[in-house]
């Protein structure tokens, strides 16, 4: 029989060797997330060159200027734009790519791994790709448009103010609809199939079937991949910046591009810190209006 103390002795040894097994992550997570957060706090409230100690304290001035920069409401308006179009366009077309390849169409095993390709790409190379196809003396966009008779709608896609967030919009949802097509049709695969059949017995069509069985049971779904999408959006970066470096004329600026530009161009890390927590603010508050809709749609 163990006794008290040799059972207490035995938890002891193993909750140690429990905290010696985490405390490699804990200290990685502490090095490069915690410690790095913590100090783009406080530099927030600097004025910070990125040389030298930190001791010009400026208080809120940093978030007071970004409150009336036009520039910060520009980048921000070109994130807000970019997310309308990803959360229409690759989820919309994501649910349709998933719904095909359930229905097993004719080489829909190839189709499934061939549609993943662009995900498997690193956004410097699906960028730089897209940049040679909008080229407007070697790429395939003019040489189409000129081939079928509309030359005159041939441009400079990326130089040109009016286009130049369109076409960003366009490689950045290129890459993302594979994984929005990846998830939507895992969940289709775990609905109950009595579903499907119940709703055809009854003579429902496919567009039927689709709206009143399929849309409502991968609502949970279209939450997450909303969430995912918006968040991700925010952070968008190696995209822009190796398209476009958010011109011409801040025309794609993104505010982690604005952010990378007043930190490492302008010097101004204490601003750049500012405007980095307004961005996590933002975040974080999305994050939050979604999940009390949520929550508040399942009462």
């Amino acid at each position: 029989m163990i006794s008290g103390k040799s059972y207490n002795r035995s938890k002891v040894v193993e909750n140690i060797t429990g905290l010696l097994m985490v405390l490699p992550t804990v200290i990685i997570f502490l090095i490069f997330l915690y410690f790095p957060f913590f100090n783009a706090i406080r530099i927030s409230f600097y004025e910070y060159s990125g040389i030298g100690p930190i001791v010009d304290f400026v208080g809120l001035r940093n978030y007071r200027q970004a409150i009336v920069d036009p520039n910060y409401y520009n980048a921000l308006g070109n994130i807000l734009k970019l997310m309308v179009i990803d959360v229409t366009v690759s989820i919309s077309v994501g649910f349709i790519l998933a719904y095909i390849l359930f229905e097993r169409v004719p080489g829909w095993r190839f189709f499934s791994s061939s549609l993943f390709i662009p995900y498997l790409i690193s956004m410097v190379v699906s960028g730089s790709i897209w940049t040679i196809i909008y080229d407007p003396t070697i790429g395939p966009v003019n040489a189409i448009l000129k081939m079928m008779g509309m030359g005159n709608l041939a441009r400079a896609w990326l130089g040109d103010p009016g286009t130049a967030m369109y076409c960003v919009a366009v490689t950045w949802i290129w890459r993302v609809i594979p994984f929005n097509m990846l998830i939507m049709y895992a969940n289709i695969l775990k609905m109950p199939i009595d579903f499907l059949e119940a709703a055809k017995i009854d003579g429902a069509t496919l567009v039927q079937r689709i709206r009143y069985v399929i849309i409502p049971y991968l609502k949970p779904t279209f939450g997450v991949l909303f969430l995912l999408t918006v968040t991700h959006d925010f952070r968008i970066f190696d995209t822009v910046w190796i398209m476009t470096q958010g011109g011409p004329a801040r025309a794609t600026e993104a505010i982690t591009t604005y952010i990378y530009r007043k930190a490492f161009q302008n010097l101004e890390f204490g601003y750049a810190s500012a405007i980095s927590i307004i961005m996590m603010i933002m975040m974080f508050a999305v994050v939050a209006i979604v999940n009390i809709i949520r929550d508040r749609a399942k009462d």
